[in-house]
């Protein structure tokens, strides 16, 4: 997995309806297993109901929150190309011929309406959605979370699959409290994913690792 951590990054476009095939299932499964985490996996139609209607849930939530848009707003940016971090604005819901006032619009309209039926529309139609989750919800289960999700997506890369995130469906406590109860969760759900395969796409910027580091000298 070693070589797949220059070509993991996260891929917001569609995928091809091809489910993953069962043996590399159970290998992503294994892998979260590893790190101390469970990885369920949702490929049946009632199950991605479920969480199509979370992650929609969950949108309007967040949206409804003005907090949330102004922190969104602050990392959005309109012209990505110059950018050296954030999101662009089409990721945002906004579309190119508004994408120089994205962030204004985030900070004062609630878009959660819009958002919710898309992202809807992307979980319901995803060839695999999947729960990671832990038997407990503390700082610890949390650093073991982040590991068994790097090490699921740096394995599914190597098996050229691809994967981005519906996680509103885990930041709105009540909302993943009934997903986690309608699926059958044993746990606390921690990240929710997309799964699948698709045609390459560009990263998001993102800083250098020199200007992430604290030097002492």
């Amino acid at each position: 997995t070693f070589h797949a951590m220059t070509q993991r990054h996260t891929h917001r476009g569609p995928f091809r309806p091809d489910p993953l095939p069962d043996d590399i299932a159970a290998e992503l499964v294994a892998v979260a297993q590893q790190e101390g985490a469970t990885l369920q996996l949702i490929t049946a139609d009632e199950g991605r109901a479920v969480m199509a209607d979370a992650v929609a849930e969950a949108d309007r939530v967040q949206w409804a929150d003005k907090t949330f848009r102004e922190e969104l707003a602050r990392w959005v940016r309109p012209k990505p190309q110059l950018a050296v971090d954030g999101l662009p604005t089409s990721e945002a819901g906004i579309s190119e011929w508004l994408a120089f006032a994205g962030p204004a619009l985030i900070r004062t309209f609630d878009r959660g309406g819009g958002q919710a039926a898309r992202h809807r529309e992307i979980a319901a139609h995803a060839p695999t959605l999947a729960i990671l989750s832990t038997d407990t919800d503390d700082p610890l289960a949390w650093v073991r979370a982040g590991q068994a999700l790097q090490s699921v997506l740096l394995h599914a890369r190597t098996e050229d699959v691809w994967a981005s995130f519906l996680n509103q469906a885990t930041e709105v406590p009540e909302v993943r409290a009934r997903m986690a109860a309608s699926l059958g969760v044993a746990g606390f759900p921690q990240v929710v994913l997309r799964l699948g395969y698709g045609e390459a796409v560009t990263p998001t910027p993102r800083r250098s690792v020199r200007e992430m580091l604290i030097m002492h000298r």
